[in-house]
């Protein structure tokens, strides 16, 4: 495999001139570069720049509800149009009911109502189902084939009315998304006032214009007698505080082309000047000729903010909206009209808001573990393995200038996670050199040349790389389908890591190592077992013979207590649920002097929070404060507006503090988001034994299982006694330490199928001993890597990204004990298939 082929040149050259290219706006001010070169550069997260995030969800129960009341009126005009005699028009579970009184017009009045149906695209069925019932009723009901179709619709028109009011606000680059069927994610980098967001954005805006009903009398009003067609509506317009108006809208917003705020002319006062399309126009005029001296209301989302008297046709298209307006409450509502209206109610289900100074932090801390990590790395893979630990480095280095191009070339966002995600990539793509740099080592200590050491040690570390890397990719793809924002960022950085530390360690290192033999013709291979301190690798005894085996009795032991024990502290004390988890509010702020903990809680607690914890952390000046301000049913938006009147009590009473960071999450995405996460760890761990099953056997696939679970109980049982916070970046670690462990279980099987093959007749306890013995020394330094990696993020990551980096520290020491300790005493008691190939005996050791 060591050639220099042309192709593999190339496409090394191309890789590494466009990975230049693509990343060198990252690192050079804007407006530097020349315009031929790409000008894309990495989107950074709201938790590295500052910003709002908002989950919405679409009501759609009220949009379906909205649609039957539309089509009682509906249903009501046809008849009334075919001059079809009715009885019990109204709405029941859901559905239209209306009974036909002449038996000889029930056909008719059924071709009639069915004629209200439209075709649903790409679908053979009609939006409306329409039957005959007993007793000469008809019912009308929204089909269901429609429903997703009609939420998929809502969604969509609902983010572009949004992202029309975020660009009035002239925020730039925000980035609004749908989320599964019914929910929108809005992220507005700079924007520090989630609570301006949701006033803007979260305003349904439905203007309609409706007739007054004057035919109902106070009498009526009072008893309750509102006619058919005709409902109660509230007012603010200071006049009435309640209309009854007609259902049926003469006009609505829809036919508006333009609306802005401006002033009458008699009074000076702030009102609202419209403008309606020509169907609109049409409509008003029409309404108006035929109504004069009767009052018309203007209606905005149910509530009646004028109902002014017609004195004359209004056949211009145009017009003004009066009422109790400020002048900036005018421009607001205008410009929300503009927008268009919501097609339905939007709820808040989760916010963020991440002050910039937290940001600044963020990338500050983040890039320091980011390049404490990276600098320990190059050293010591250097010093362990000399001149080909430098061809590693730089095929590290190519690593992460690829890494940053297609972040680039994507527009990806960068997150805190994703950094830590990144810090891993160099840690995995150490490994993969490990695993060739070790094979190559074994094949020369058993006699090969210096060329087919080298060859053999790529040709036989593939299997290895690739089933160890795909196990990796089944955790990001994982993570990446359930996970939320910030563990998305960090399954992007570790998928495409993993992809790209494949590439540079087969062909990057394969070249310069090519390059280097033609250059240099050495007769040894460099990392050897030759005399020396340097390269540290020829430190390492080899040709070890440790009995791994002979404490398997005592480690299946010690694991029955481990997980007893995990299980009794998960069980008692519980995981420590973050916010992510159990809903609530989390305030991350700084006090001008040490936080006083205890005044800060006493303030809570005469605001009514008497179970809010108050904590530090980082500095003596840095505080967060958790706790549930409406109780756990109380939804995200409420929510939200009582954190702005608990922030004022605070800063009332302690002048200076500054808020870096606020997060509400409602009790409903925090319980989906628990049982999705809890689904990704079971659907990790059953796609990891399927492909296990596939490339080993099921007695292997059953082993690595075994010692997942094994893993996953003490990793559980650790953060519950240590009550470490767990929240979706745990799962994330989680995911990543199965991830981990998958990938020893795989090297471990893929040393263990190897030797089977060679040694047939031999006594499988010795085989494992063997196998073991020959990959220790690739144990050893790919642990140190990956603890040399973390190290760095475990002690600067702060609170939002501790239990991620310690979970994962303790997930590499766990997953290399069950590798040996659990997954491979399984082989024992079950036993596995030997190879078909001739037997080489091998000397029995003793166990």
């Amino acid at each position: 495999m060591i050639q220099l082929r042309a192709w593999k040149i190339a496409l090394v050259v191309l890789a590494t001139v466009l990975g230049i290219l693509f990343s060198l706006p990252n690192l050079v001010p804007t407006g530097t570069l020349p315009g031929f070169v790409p000008q894309g550069r990495v989107n950074l997260g709201l938790d590295l720049q500052g910003g709002s995030y908002l989950l919405y969800e679409v009501d759609l129960d009220a949009l379906r509800a909205e649609q039957v009341t539309n089509l009682v009126e509906d249903a009501r005009r046809t008849l009334q149009t075919g001059q079809f005699l009715f009885t019990g028009l109204g709405q029941s579970g859901g559905k239209v009911v209306v009974r036909i009184s002449d038996p000889a017009k029930l056909d008719a009045a059924y071709q009639a109502l069915v004629r209200l149906s439209q075709p649903i695209p790409g679908t053979a069925s009609r939006d409306i189902v329409v039957q005959r019932g007993a007793d000469q009723t008809i019912t009308l009901a929204p089909a269901p084939e429609g429903a997703n179709v009609t939420a998929s619709r809502a969604v969509d028109q609902s983010i572009e009315i949004i992202r029309k009011r975020i660009d009035q606000l002239g925020t730039k680059e925000p980035t609004i998304l749908k989320q599964g069927l019914n929910r929108i994610v809005v992220e507005v980098p700079g924007e520090s006032d989630p609570e301006r967001l949701k006033s803007v954005i979260g305003k349904t805006a439905k203007l309609t214009f409706q007739m007054v009903d004057d035919s109902v009398t106070p009498a009526d009003l009072a008893s309750g007698h509102v006619p058919p067609g005709s409902a109660v509506f509230a007012s603010d317009d200071n006049y009435s505080k309640s209309y009854v108006l007609k259902k049926r809208a003469v006009v609505s917003g829809e036919d508006l082309i333009d609306a802005q705020g401006s002033f009458e002319p008699q009074t000076g006062a702030p009102v609202i000047s419209f403008r309606f399309n020509g169907k609109g126009a049409r409509n008003f005029g029409e309404a108006t000729s035929q109504n004069i001296q009767k009052r018309f209301a203007i209606v905005l989302d149910n509530r009646v903010i004028s109902a002014p008297v017609i004195n004359s046709a209004i056949t211009t298209g145009s017009g003004i909206i009066s009422g109790n307006f400020t002048t900036e409450s005018a421009n607001d509502l205008s410009g929300l009209l503009r927008s268009g209206a919501l097609p339905a109610p939007l709820r808040v289900q989760e916010q963020r808001q991440v002050g910039a100074e937290l940001g600044a932090d963020a990338v500050r801390s983040g890039a320091i573990a980011l390049a404490l990590g990276a600098i320990a790395i190059f050293v010591f893979i250097i010093l362990a393995y000399g001149l080909f630990g430098v061809f590693a480095a730089l095929a590290l280095l190519l690593n992460m200038v690829l890494l940053l191009a297609f972040m680039s070339l994507t527009g990806s966002t960068l997150t805190l996670p994703g950094i830590a995600g990144v810090i891993l990539t160099l840690a995995v793509a150490v490994d993969a050199n490990v695993l060739i740099y070790e094979r190559m080592r074994d094949e020369a200590r058993h006699g090969r040349s210096l060329i087919a050491s080298l060859d053999s040690g790529y040709r036989l570390a593939l299997p290895s790389i690739l089933d160890a890397n795909f196990t990796t990719l089944i955790s990001a793809f994982i993570m990446g389908s359930v996970g939320s924002g910030p563990v998305k960022g960090f399954a992007l950085t570790l998928g495409v890591g993993v992809i790209v530390s494949v590439f540079t360690a087969i062909f990057v290192t394969q070249i310069l190592i090519g390059v280097w033999l033609r250059v240099m013709k050495p007769k040894v291979l460099p990392i050897g077992a030759e005399r020396g301190w340097w390269p540290l690798t020829r430190l390492l005894p080899h040709d070890t013979k440790f009995r791994f085996t002979r404490l398997a009795p005592f480690a299946a032991i010690l694991s029955a207590v481990l997980v007893v024990g995990s299980v009794i502290s998960f069980s008692t004390l519980k995981l420590n649920l973050g916010i992510d988890f159990r809903g609530g509010t989390l305030i991350e702020a700084v006090t001008p002097g040490p936080a006083p903990l205890a005044a800060i809680r006493a303030n809570l607690t005469r605001q009514g929070l008497h179970d809010a914890q108050v904590q530090s952390f980082g500095s003596p000046r840095d505080v967060v404060l958790k706790f549930d301000p409406l109780g756990k049913n109380a939804d995200a938006a409420a929510a939200g507006t009582a954190v702005t009147r608990i922030k004022a009590g605070l800063v009332t009473e302690f002048p200076g503090i500054q808020f870096k960071a606020t997060e509400v999450v409602g009790p409903k995405v925090s319980g989906e988001l628990f049982i999705k996460g809890f689904e990704a760890l079971g659907g990790a761990i059953a796609l990891m034994l399927l492909y296990l099953w596939f490339r080993f056997g099921l007695q292997q696939g059953l082993g690595a299982v075994l010692a997942v679970f094994h893993d996953i109980v003490l990793t559980l049982g650790l953060l519950s006694l240590l009550q470490i916070e767990f929240s979706m970046t745990s799962i994330a670690a989680l995911l990543t330490v199965i991830g981990y462990s998958m990938t020893e279980k795989v090297i471990t099987f893929d040393r263990l199928k190897e030797n089977l093959k060679k040694f047939r007749r031999t006594p499988l306890a010795d085989v494992i001993n063997l196998s073991e013995n020959e990959r220790w020394s690739r144990t050893l330094i790919t642990g140190t890597t990956a603890f040399l990696a973390l190290g760095g993020m475990l002690f600067l990551s702060g609170p939002s990204l501790f239990p991620l980096a310690f979970t994962m520290v303790f997930g590499i020491v766990i997953g290399t004990y069950s590798s040996i300790y659990v997954a491979l005493p399984v082989l024992l008691l079950w036993g596995v298939k030997r190879g078909e190939e001739d037997a080489v005996p091998l000397k029995p050791q003793r166990t």
